[in-house]
């Protein structure tokens, strides 16, 4: 379990989170929602230690530099080395070796292998967001931050990634920040909004019939 505990974060005069107490499950699918700038991309960067901020944030009453190395993030534009083919990005973004065979057989979901030999410089959005998707899968992380996950996939590629989601999630947590609310709306295990300087759980989500959009506009708008 994650534990927020009387998150306050600031930037100058603008105040993001006042005093704000949450906690993630283990082994489930969060989301986090909310219009442009209430922090959604603030408490991406608090959860995972990139800001300073007040308050105390402990992952199963651990600190994030204990457990750093079972952490995995797939940014909405995941930096990658552009100049390298998408094997050598996998080479050297994983903290770990795998084989060839194992890289082959966790893609083919995705895209052919030859794709794979070609420069990222190369790539379609899509395309390098699905590499990250495929690094972050070899990776087997404890915790999984996703932010925007599913910009710039197509369709087919869109519902692989809802029954991987749901493969992962009974192993690991997985916390997401994202608009394309059809694609999170018969996935999510616990929901949360973010709105004047709080973050809200959003206990009965499902009497909206799994709409997000609908909760969106009771919540945030």
């Amino acid at each position: 379990m994650i534990t927020v505990e009387n998150l306050t974060k600031s930037y100058g005069n603008n105040l993001i989170f006042e005093n704000a107490n949450i906690l993630i499950p283990e082994n489930k699918i969060t989301l986090f929602i909310g219009a442009n700038g209430s922090g959604k991309t603030t408490l991406l960067k608090c959860l995972l230690n990139l800001e300073g901020y007040k308050g105390k944030i402990l992952y199963n009453r651990k600190h994030l530099n204990e457990i750093r190395d079972t952490v995995y993030v797939v940014y909405n534009d995941t930096p990658l080395y552009y100049n390298l083919s998408g094997y050598k990005n996998i080479e050297l973004l994983l903290n770990k070796k795998v084989s060839i065979q194992k890289i082959k057989e966790t893609s083919y979901r995705f895209f052919k292998d030859e794709i794979l030999k070609v420069k990222v410089k190369h790539y379609s959005h899509g395309q390098r967001k699905i590499l990250s998707l495929i690094i972050a899968i070899l990776s087997n992380p404890r915790y999984l931050f996703a932010d925007e996950i599913a910009n710039g996939l197509d369709y087919n590629t869109k519902l692989i990634l809802k029954h991987l989601i749901k493969k992962w999630s009974k192993k690991t947590t997985i916390i997401m920040m994202g608009h394309q609310f059809e694609f999170y709306n018969d996935i999510i295990d616990e929901l949360f909004a973010l709105k004047n300087h709080s973050i809200i759980k959003i206990n009965d989500f499902n009497r909206y019939g799994g709409d997000l959009s609908e909760i969106y506009k009771n919540f945030i708008q």
